[in-house]
């Protein structure tokens, strides 16, 4: 028999029975925080293998921001879905670091308006290099933005919440914008005319 398993003759009945329940006690204790540790690791799992379009009550995210891009010959469409609300501006553009030294192309920053909870914005990539073009959108609360987006999120964004919320830092101060930004990858080659 293992002396953990005997019973401590020094303790009384009611001393054991405290020290049970402490014991009880404990285990709930360490029971709850696990499964708020597994919940939370489930959360930033979610987050990480849903990516940005992982349902907004699992992250937490408002407003949500889906991107996506599609090649078809020499115009690239950005395109995505999110909870902002209609007329809401939406900052889209692209870019390539190129294959060798010097080579940067980047599109013009085009502004595409929320519209039945998506965007869209299509550019045109003649003359790009085949290879991978990251495209970007952003949401930045500013004058272009209608009044029910300033009054939802803030006169700075401050109400703005989620992982991909940046501060703008090139304002400094307490008050800096915020805004969010997401990117996505696309490969041009899958979609440039031979």
């Amino acid at each position: 028999m293992d002396i953990y398993d005997e019973p401590e003759p020094y303790l009384s009945p009611a001393e054991q029975r405290v020290r049970i329940a402490g014991r009880a006690v404990a285990g709930v204790v360490i029971a709850a925080g696990i499964v708020v540790a597994s919940f939370l690791g489930l959360r930033v799992a979610s987050e990480t293998l849903l990516g940005q379009c992982a349902p907004p009550w699992l992250t937490g995210t408002d407003p949500q921001l889906c991107l996506s891009a599609s090649v078809d010959r020499d115009q690239l469409t950005i395109s995505g879905t999110t909870s902002l609300p209609d007329g809401a501006v939406v900052e889209v553009w692209a870019e390539d670091g190129g294959t060798t030294y010097g080579e940067h192309w980047q599109t013009d920053q085009a502004s595409a308006a929320v519209s039945g909870g998506a965007f869209s914005y299509v550019f045109d990539l003649s003359g790009w290099g085949a290879g991978t073009v990251t495209a970007h959108a952003e949401f930045w609360v500013g004058p272009g933005q209608p009044s029910d987006v300033v009054h939802r999120y803030g006169d700075n964004g401050q109400n703005l919440v989620g992982p991909e919320v940046q501060f703008d830092n090139t304002v400094a101060g307490d008050n800096r914008p915020r805004g969010v930004q997401v990117s996505v990858d696309v490969d041009l080659s899958a979609g440039l005319a031979p």
